[in-house]
């Protein structure tokens, strides 16, 4: 027994704090079995397997999460805010798998209809979704007097049945636990697609997809360079820059106040690859976003001068380590502003520029031609070329987009849509300060600081918007959504704060 050699192995080790050494070890063993792990699945390369894997996912994910809502709905919320923010959606349906969306919606329905027969109300939700079924029922109208009404039918049609979410999320969001999964589904979400952005990043493979979720296409980003643009699970890469920024606020709001100190990690590994995706868009609007919100941020948080300057010190680390495309783009974008470029020295990147130049001026003309009323929704594209020429305007050979939110909604809806829309913008602003002071009265500041975060992030959005028009509007409905729900989430612990005090 004496000269018995004992071999500890890792099925054998007796305590937990061997195991830990061990591990620490063994840890690049470790980090190189798992590294090698994904191998196969970058080197999977027929539709077959991939279609397999997300019939897999639906099936033994999916199902089990669409039951559980059943039990607890705002569970079965943020499951589906997951999905609709990652674009699961269009992904299954293009490779033949049917829409995870439809059955989550179809269960959290039946789940509401039931507790409401049961006599459960939900309090205080009356005017919230009243507004939105307004908005959406002057967007279903508008396309009654247009003059593309077949060809502007499945815009209308998309935009509606995508606001069905804003509707589930203010019925169904009426805690601050509630509020707080929401997040943490679109921080989850985003992660979920940055993940798949780095590994493309770190080995150069733009051309494998990860089955939709990680688009990348090469693009002409200025003279003599050259780049691959990514756009995650959508078309283009400025829309993928837009539900990114909202991202950037909240992980940072995260990582200093999750309860779950586990959790603040990921919210730090989040931003960082959440920043890293919206540089490799070299989106000129996500810049713009960006800077609107470090400027609403000295406004409405209270931010110490150490804070303040190590804020500038990272934000000047960043601009020095963005790639020299981006830096181009944006040299440009000041230039054809400015008129500092002379009219030889022209790129993709100044034709860009100038077609959005001509893209906000057509949608100016046809809002001053119908003021009233616009020309319908989803009938700017099949007019801006007649538009376009009679203005002499760059000719750009095909239909386009307003290339501005808040442009579109004036040239096709007119007036009468954009008091809507601001009707809309005011209730959620004025829904997030009445949040924010009812979380602070109920001793919650936790929520209050996160409602700050969300109030940054959504701004961001909304300046962005300011360059891309409605092609997503479910990622604006669920935004809409968490904000307009955000009072009763606030009423609830405020009154749970006082049961507590009374029972004391």
């Amino acid at each position: 027994m004496e000269g018995k050699v004992v071999t500890k192995t890792w099925t054998s080790l007796p305590k937990a704090e061997e195991m830990g050494r061990w591990i620490a070890a063994q840890k690049w063993d470790l980090i190189a079995l798992g590294t090698s792990a994904l191998i196969p699945i970058l080197l999977v390369s027929h539709l077959e397997a991939i279609e397999l894997a997300l019939m897999f996912i639906v099936v033994f994910v999916g199902l089990p999460a669409a039951v559980l809502s059943f039990v607890r709905v705002d569970w079965g919320l943020a499951a589906l805010t997951f999905i609709i923010y990652t674009n699961a959606a269009d992904v299954a349906i293009e490779h033949g798998i049917p829409s995870p969306t439809k059955l989550f919606g179809a269960f959290l329905i039946t789940a509401l209809t039931l507790r409401f027969i049961a006599g459960e109300r939900p309090a205080g939700t009356a005017k919230p979704v009243l507004l939105a079924l307004l908005y959406m029922s002057l967007i279903l109208v508008s396309l009654s007097y247009s003059d593309y009404f077949r060809d502007a039918q499945e815009f209308v049609f998309n935009h509606i049945r995508e606001g069905i979410i804003c509707i589930l999320i203010i019925l169904i969001s009426r805690t601050g636990v509630s509020f707080r999964l929401l997040i943490w589904a679109l921080i989850f979400g985003a992660l979920f697609l940055v993940s798949m952005n780095f590994a493309q990043f770190v080995t150069g493979a733009y051309w494998f997809n990860f089955a939709g979720f990680a688009n990348a296409a090469y693009d002409e980003l200025g003279k003599e360079l050259g780049d691959y643009r990514i756009s995650g699970p959508l078309t283009d890469p400025n829309f993928y820059a837009l539900i990114l920024i909202p991202i950037v606020p909240l992980c940072i709001e995260r990582l200093l106040n999750e309860p779950i100190r586990l959790l603040r990690p990921l919210a730090a590994i989040t931003v960082l690859l959440v920043i890293l995706a919206i540089s490799l868009t070299y989106s000129r609007g996500a810049l713009v976003g960006i800077v609107g919100m470090a400027c609403l941020s000295l406004l409405y948080v209270r931010i110490s001068p150490r804070v303040l300057l190590s804020g500038l010190a990272l934000g000047g680390c960043l601009i020095l380590l963005a790639p020299n495309a981006y830096v181009a783009r944006v040299n440009d974008l000041i230039a054809a502003f400015s008129g500092e470029k002379a009219s030889s020295e022209t790129s993709a990147a100044d034709v860009s520029v100038d077609g959005r130049k001509a893209e906000m001026l057509t949608a100016m003309r046809m809002f001053a031609d119908n003021p009233l009323l616009g020309v319908g929704a989803g009938n700017y594209i099949f007019n801006f070329q007649r538009y376009s020429q009679d203005l002499h305007l760059m000719n750009r050979g095909e239909n386009r987009n307003a290339h501005s939110l808040y442009l579109q909604i004036a040239a096709e809806r007119g007036l009468i849509g954009m008091t809507s829309f601001a009707a809309l913008l005011w209730l959620m602003a004025k829904s997030l300060r009445q949040a924010k002071q009812k979380f602070e009265q109920a001793g919650r500041y936790d929520y209050g600081h996160l409602v700050a975060a969300f109030s940054i992030g959504l701004f961001g959005f909304l300046v962005s918007s300011l360059f891309l028009h409605e092609s997503y509007p479910k990622y604006f409905w669920i935004l809409i959504g968490i904000a307009l729900s955000l009072p009763q989430a606030a009423a609830w612990e405020l009154s749970r704060s006082d049961r507590l005090s009374i029972s004391v």
